[in-house]
């Protein structure tokens, strides 16, 4: 017996989950655009020298799970929120009301992992002193505004 596919279902193009796995996104769109993040906020929150993230279009994407935000006013002045897993505490999620379109994924949450290939390092001001910064990537001192 052959079953026929269903065409009005897409399957996700990108899946991502916290480490315990009760936290969940899913686009339906690979992602538009990667980056590194040096600001002080990403460090603290990630507890790693810099942060990786994969963005989506919002429309496309979605989430599940228990989790809790955590919101602050980033050094561009915008409002940022994060979200985090209620179960392990990890980051997933990177929304910034600069750019309401899109949602910023941590890069090492995607599974299967998608290649990173990142064409901006943003924040470099705020990078450690022994960050080193690829040539080949257009650079922001800040954000990329």
């Amino acid at each position: 017996m052959t079953t026929a596919s269903n065409p009005t279902v897409t399957p996700a193009a990108a899946h991502a989950h916290c480490r315990c796995g009760a936290f969940r996104f899913e686009s339906a769109s690979p992602p538009i655009l990667q980056l590194v993040c040096h600001c002080s906020q990403c460090r603290e929150v990630s507890g790693r020298p810099f942060s990786n993230f994969s963005f989506f279009k919002v429309r496309d994407t979605q989430t599940s799970g228990a989790h809790r935000t955590v919101a602050f006013t980033a050094a561009s002045g915008a409002r940022t929120v994060r979200e985090v897993c209620e179960a392990c505490g990890d980051m997933l999620i990177d929304r910034t009301e600069g750019f309401p379109k899109v949602v910023g994924v941590v890069h090492e949450a995607l599974d299967p992992p998608l290649p990173f290939k990142p064409l901006h390092h943003v924040w470099a001001d705020s990078r450690l002193a022994d960050t080193v910064l690829p040539s080949d990537v257009t650079v922001y001192p800040k954000g990329a505004g």
